[in-house]
């Protein structure tokens, strides 16, 4: 291979090297600066999704199928 071109392919490679190193440095940058604040419909959202969480889970609780171990609805206390 020539050398020159080798050397035009190691500067080009140094070149890349030099804008992704910028780049990598302007994203921590703006990542750095950047405050998370979340809207009022941004609360409002996750506000009403935990409370729909909640309620499921009462639901759950309050309908889910009986164990084993329970009896079956058409047996009576008295003939025991």
């Amino acid at each position: 291979m020539n050398p020159l071109f080798q050397e035009y392919l190691v500067e080009e490679r140094r070149k890349d090297i030099r804008r992704e190193m910028s780049n990598i440095r302007m994203e921590e940058e703006a990542m750095r600066g950047q405050v998370f604040r979340p809207s009022l419909f941004t609360r409002t959202m996750r506000t009403l999704g935990q409370w729909l969480i909640a309620r499921g889970e009462q639901l759950v609780k309050r309908y889910e199928t009986p164990e084993a171990g329970c009896q079956p609805a058409g047996q009576t206390y008295a003939h025991q």
